[in-house]
């Protein structure tokens, strides 16, 4: 067992200089190559941006009203929001950045990026308690610098968040297995609930905490009044999210369990094999092959190993998380992320181990500098050959429409991207206008529609009743959105009417990848509206829920 060297380290100014200044200088590189402008590609990302949005507005509110009738009221306005779907705490975080630097996807991608220093932080300090600190930042940039890690980090998503909170508790919980001191207990608790308020899926951390403490002082730990008193007040804590999910969460829960996409079988090979073919294209070949030799150096040298109770803990982490993501049914390679962390200390130590079995010295000092170097060096070519995905123009859509809806109207959305479209109005200083979703108005969609339509059966005459009764006197539409469907060929019969709808505008769309949104056009609605106007009201199908004032 050996311990973090200190025979060569640097000063503690350079350190924190050290490491904080390369975390920061990639998540500022990061933000450099990501879309900031409205673009977003990845359909949960502007609803997590306008959740938060939500959070501002909503405690702004509090003491003028009913909270539960103006949360109702705004999701009418802004038919995107998915805060009940997913756990609040990134929103409230959100909230803060928002009411510091105002409203702006920019905001809320330097908010995820903020993260990712956060989560190299955490890891250097995991790692240093093994590592000497050349090679303690070199896993830090490993994993930040991780090609899939790339991607979802310059996207308005949960997981780098929530992957930097589990981290933090593995830095807790590792100092807890080593020094039984009450107060690491505490921070792994605290840690752990604040990574599942921010996503559910690190679940899989509670089996593998017990693996570590079995492994480590063992079942005689229960005797602990600290280690009761942590666990009752997690309990306590999670109440609140329980709730939430057995209220809200019907739908994720449907997915994990048995999703109604053409997912891969359980029964297959190919299901409990998905993450390993794609881990070379998540971490990167270079940190995958150092983490074999680590994990065969470990193996047959017992100088290499580190605490029996901390490897254990490791790596029940990485075998349990893939097991738990491998049987959920929704399979993609952002989803088992969280889990890869132990293989980017491994492949740090492999380093390390190599290093002080081959070097020593000057050359040793030189080692500890250059690795870093190196990895950051890695890190950012992965990022710049690992774009993300955009589509552009919606931003200029919203301007128009903005610049030209009258006071208190309602703008109807017809497309693919409507939580970029409604989060790009509501960030915006027209506050006054409502939007209405036309796939709303016309069928019946749980969440996506992978999962089943079902059509209202909408005719023409109804539908030009519904723009004259909830005043909507501007529609952008996609006219290649879901045009196989009855309801929508009666909107597209209503809008060759020219006696009642007026194209002023088309705008293209732009992206960097096959995408099905091609343009976007405006029509100007040309009847008279009702005054006052109809309120809107909204169908949850996801939850059985319907909304209305």
């Amino acid at each position: 067992m050996r311990e973090a060297s200190t025979t060569t380290s640097w000063p503690r100014w350079l350190e924190i200089c050290l490491v904080l200044g390369s975390l920061v200088a990639f998540a500022v590189w990061s933000y450099l190559r990501a879309p900031v402008g409205g673009d977003f590609a990845w359909s949960d990302a502007p609803r997590h941006a306008l959740n938060g949005i939500f959070v501002h507005d909503l405690v702004a509110h509090l003491g003028e009203g009913d909270p539960r009738a103006y949360a109702v009221d705004y999701y009418l306005r802004y038919p995107a929001l998915t805060i009940l779907f997913y756990p609040p705490l990134f929103s409230g975080v959100l909230a803060i950045a928002y009411e510091l630097f105002g409203f702006s996807h920019q905001v809320a991608q330097a908010t995820v990026l903020s993260f990712a220093v956060v989560l190299g932080g955490f890891t250097y300090l995991l790692a240093r308690r093994w590592m000497s600190q050349g090679f303690a930042l070199a896993a830090a940039l490993l994993l930040v610098g991780a090609p899939e890690l790339t991607v979802w980090s310059r996207q308005v998503m949960l997981d780098l968040p929530t992957y930097a909170w589990l981290v933090g508790s593995a830095w807790c919980f590792t100092g807890w297995l080593q020094q039984q001191r009450p107060r690491q207990l505490y921070g792994t608790a605290v840690l752990v609930v604040l990574a599942l308020y921010t996503k559910q899926t690190p679940l899989f951390i509670f089996p593998a905490m017990l693996a570590g403490l079995l492994a480590g002082p063992g079942l005689a730990v229960l005797r602990r009044r600290h280690v009761w008193v942590t666990v009752l007040l997690m309990m306590v804590a999670l109440i609140p999210l329980v709730v939430l999910q057995l209220k809200f969460g019907q739908v994720n829960s449907a997915s994990a369990i048995g999703s109604a996409r053409a997912d891969l079988s359980r029964l297959t090979l190919a299901a409990w094999t998905y993450y390993l073919e794609i881990m070379p294209s998540q971490l990167g070949w270079p940190t995958l092959v150092l983490a074999g030799v680590y994990l065969v150096g470990a193996a047959v040298r017992p100088s290499w190993r580190l605490p029996r109770p901390i490897m254990v803990y490791l790596l029940s982490w990485l075998v349990l998380g893939y097991l738990m993501f491998s049987f959920i049914m929704v399979r993609e390679p952002r989803h088992d992320l969280m889990v890869l962390m132990p293989l980017a200390l491994f492949a740090a130590l492999a380093l390390q181990r190599l290093a002080e079995d081959w070097l020593s010295g000057r050359a040793y000092a030189a080692a500890m500098t250059a690795v870093p170097v190196l990895c950051f060096a890695h890190a950012g070519a992965e990022l710049e050959t690992h774009p993300v995905q955009y589509v552009d123009g919606y931003a200029q859509a919203v301007n128009y429409v903005i610049e030209r809806a009258p006071a208190n109207s309602v703008v109807m959305f017809s497309g693919n991207r409507d939580g970029t479209f409604i989060f790009d109005v509501r960030a915006s200083k027209r506050t006054d206008l409502a939007i209405a979703r036309a796939d709303k108005m016309l069928f019946r969609v749980a969440i996506e529609r992978e999962r089943g339509i079902e059509d209202r059966g909408v005719d023409t005459a109804q539908l030009r009743q519904r723009f004259v009764d909830h005043g909507i006197r501007y529609l952008v539409y996609d006219p290649d959105f879901w045009q196989d469907q009855p309801s929508m060929a009666a909107l597209r019969s209503l809008l060759a009417d020219k006696s009642s709808f007026t194209l002023e505008e088309t705008f293209q769309l732009r992206a960097n990848f096959n995408n099905q949104d091609k343009r976007l056009q405006i029509y100007r609605f040309e009847g008279e509206l009702r005054n006052p106007p109809l309120p809107l009201s909204a169908e949850l199908v996801g939850v059985g829920m319907k909304l209305q004032k």
